[in-house]
């Protein structure tokens, strides 16, 4: 199967697997959105990893194949459905080697939180083979600042890990080696906290960026009542929580 999942611990992983540039197939896009779908129905997988296999995350979609599908018109848009569907958990990718297209769109869309070995080399390409319009389907210039969208969306230019750094695509740069075990480093780390906690967390972070000052605090505060009646109703309180993981994270000093 050229999109795997699997679960370690509560973080599940899926890893792009075709080939050395890793392009997606409609097949892998349905193979990705059913394995999204299972991982936002399992309580027990609380945060995901996006990565590739092998020395590329992915070089984007299998042209050979889009032409076909183009010409058809017949198949699914699975990759659509799949950026369609709300998120609500969060996921981290961990990006070697070339990361360009569909998995720059998959990336930019669909992870929180990015880190990059020092191969990887992002950009949008499309624009030198007369198809503009990436930039707009990943909202690129609401993630970066506007020069380094406009300058990444009409040179076509592909960059390194640090110069996606400086762009604000990704968080943290480490060496090849390092870059899938710091993601899911980071992944253990959101992991540990109650569930209810990082869907709301992450439920402000988007709709923040949509609402108005008032609408968001409105929606802070319905979050809030919601999470008291979630540990009043489970028996226990969030101070009694965090007083228990305290004295575990002491024990384990």
């Amino acid at each position: 199967m050229p999109v795997k999942y699997h679960l370690e611990g509560n973080v599940a992983v899926f890893t792009i697997d075709n080939g050395k540039l890793n392009l997606f197939t409609m097949e892998m896009h349905e193979q990705f959105y059913r394995s999204y779908l299972q991982f936002m129905d399992d309580d027990n997988a609380k945060v995901a990893v996006l990565t590739g296999a092998g020395e590329n995350f992915s070089a984007g979609d299998d042209l050979k194949e889009s032409d076909t599908e183009i010409k058809s018109r017949k198949n699914l848009r699975w990759d659509e459905l799949l950026l369609n569907q709300r998120r609500t958990k969060p996921m981290i990718s961990a990006i070697n080697g070339w990361c360009l297209g569909q998995g720059i769109v998959y990336s930019l869309l669909l992870t929180d939180i990015r880190i990059a070995g020092t191969s990887a080399r992002l950009g949008f390409p499309e624009i030198a083979y007369g198809m503009g319009g990436i930039s707009g389907a990943t909202r690129l210039g609401i993630q970066i600042p506007a020069v380094h969208a406009a300058y990444l969306a009409l040179t076509g230019e592909k960059i390194n890990a640090q110069q996606a750094k400086e762009y604000f695509l990704v968080n943290e740069v480490t060496s090849d080696g390092e870059c899938f075990s710091r993601a899911m480093e980071i992944a253990n780390q959101i992991a540990r906290h109650p569930l209810i906690a990082i869907k709301t967390e992450l439920d402000g972070l988007h709709r923040g960026t949509e609402l108005s000052r008032s609408g968001a605090l409105q929606h802070a505060t319905e979050q809030y009542i919601n999470q008291r009646k979630w540990h009043l109703a489970a028996g226990h309180s969030a101070v009694e929580d965090l007083k228990n993981r305290s004295s575990s994270e002491k024990g384990k000093k």
